[in-house]
């Protein structure tokens, strides 16, 4: 079966009628109107106001997409809603010619597999192939009860990232409002955002702060309100994302230089740390029967200590000293406790 027959009528339909509906469901923006339904979707190229006409009958009657989608108009507030609350496109089960669109889509993108833009999603893709396959195994009515996929819990935050894609694209700053992970007050700062990163399942804005002249990273939860602040602003041309996240460890990057920390581990975990690296920048020292140490270039931070205590005492830190003598302390405060209680 060939699957160019299945395809959507427009290639980029298919993902457009999502956007739509995570538009139409955004409780945080409701009745977007139809220019703000044409922004969500540029993303695409070039996307008119007939496209989006098109695309909202399409999921109003078409029959052989099958949505049947309760999409009203308010000529009063001038925007579009859903009349049930509780629709969704994504309740509904994915028809074949679905999974034929998301197979050929995963074929196309594979081709670029190793070319550094693309490089980034290839795990995705490999996700939705193997999706792909499951249902195809499976069908529809028995995949949901064999397979548990992960899921983030925090989706706070989310509604600024189309926001801050287009503040990005355009280089236009934004008045935030923030507050900070053990903070009591609400900060206002002009932001000139540069790079959007995702780090277990929460999302992180990376600027420059106007007033500060410094570069910080933010995460999306904590914004309060982000408000085009109609000013441009011009990228530092020595920034480089994958540069300035090279030896970072999760999301947190300080003035701090790289470290080479030195770990050693119960051969145990040598197949799992192999397979899944601890850091890009990780290189073997030692895998044999007594032991397999590692070393990783990175910079100190939170994450860092956090996921090497979740080892326990399959772990050693080698070196540097510094970390070596915190994470002592940090076990000894546990025992402590531990035995207080």
């Amino acid at each position: 079966m060939h699957y160019l027959a299945y395809m959507p009528k427009n290639k980029n339909a298919f993902i457009r009628y999502r956007i739509i509906d995570g538009a139409l469901r955004n409780k945080h923006k409701r009745y977007p109107t139809k220019q703000e339904l044409i922004d969500a979707c540029s993303g695409l190229g070039s996307v008119s106001a007939r496209t989006i006409d098109s695309d909202i009958y399409d999921m109003k009657f078409d029959e052989e997409l099958g949505y049947a989608a309760p999409i009203e108009y308010d000529r009063k507030l001038r925007g579009y809603y859903y009349a049930d609350p509780n629709y969704s496109i994504n309740n509904l089960p994915l028809k074949q010619e679905d999974l034929y669109a998301l197979e050929f889509a995963c074929s196309l993108l594979k081709q670029f597999d190793g070319i550094g833009p693309i490089q980034q999603f290839m795990q995705s893709v490999e996700k939705i192939e193997e999706y792909v396959n499951l249902r195809n195994v499976y069908g529809n009515d028995d995949f949901l009860q064999i397979i548990e996929t992960e899921k983030g819990l925090s989706q706070k935050g989310n509604e600024f990232l189309h926001p801050l894609l287009l503040s990005i694209k355009e280089q236009q700053a934004v008045m935030m409002h923030y507050k900070g992970f053990g903070h009591t007050e609400v900060k206002s700062y002009e932001l000139h955002p540069y790079v959007l990163k995702e780090y277990r399942n929460r999302w992180y804005v990376t600027g420059k702060l106007a007033e500060k002249d410094r570069i910080q990273t933010f995460a999306l939860e904590r914004i309060k309100q982000l408000i085009p602040a109609k000013k441009q602003f011009k990228r530092d041309a020595l920034f480089n994302p994958a540069e300035y996240f090279k030896h970072s460890f999760g999301i947190s990057v300080s003035d701090y230089e790289p470290q080479l920390v030195t770990l050693s581990f119960n051969p145990s975990e040598a197949p799992y740390i192999k397979s899944q690296p601890l850091h890009q920048t990780q290189q073997i020292l030692e895998d044999n029967a007594h032991e397999f140490k590692i070393t990783l270039d990175v910079i100190p931070s939170y994450e860092l200590k956090a996921h090497i205590l979740s080892y326990g005492d399959k772990v050693t830190i080698i070196a540097p000293e510094d970390l070596k003598q915190e994470h002592i302390g940090t076990l000894k405060n546990a025992i402590k406790k531990y035995q207080a209680e």
